[in-house]
C-alpha cells in the first residue's frame, strides 16, 4: 500500500499528491492547488464539491443537504471529507 497517492485535476491537468490519511482539500492547499475552492472545511457547505472519475476513496461524513445520495452514487465527493485509497482523477464542479 502506497503512503500517498496521486490527484489528477482534468480541468486544468493539475496534478498534486495526497497522503493515505490526509483529506484531498488539505492536500490541495498544502501545495498550493487552486483548482478546487474552499470553504467551510467541515463538510457542511459544499464548496469543495468534486467528482472522483477514477480511482477509490472514503468518504466522511457530510451534509445529506449538500450530498445527497444521488450525487454521491454518481461520484461527487467533498474534497474535505475525502481520503484517497488510490491514484484518483477529479472533475471541479461548478459549484466549486
Amino acid at each position: 500500500m502506497a503512503d500517498q497517492y496521486r490527484v489528477r485535476v482534468t480541468e486544468d491537468e493539475t496534478e498534486f499528491v495526497c497522503g493515505t490519511h490526509q483529506d484531498l482539500l488539505a492536500a490541495a492547499v498544502a501545495q498550493q492547488v487552486r483548482s478546487i475552492k474552499r470553504g467551510c472545511r467541515g463538510g457542511g457547505c459544499g464548496m469543495c464539491k468534486v467528482q472522483v472519475l477514477d480511482g477509490a476513496y472514503d468518504l466522511g461524513k457530510s451534509s445529506v443537504a449538500i450530498l445527497p445520495p444521488a450525487e454521491r452514487e454518481q461520484g461527487y465527493v467533498l474534497a474535505c471529507k475525502t481520503i484517497p485509497k488510490s491514484d484518483l482523477k477529479i472533475r471541479v464542479t461548478t459549484e466549486s
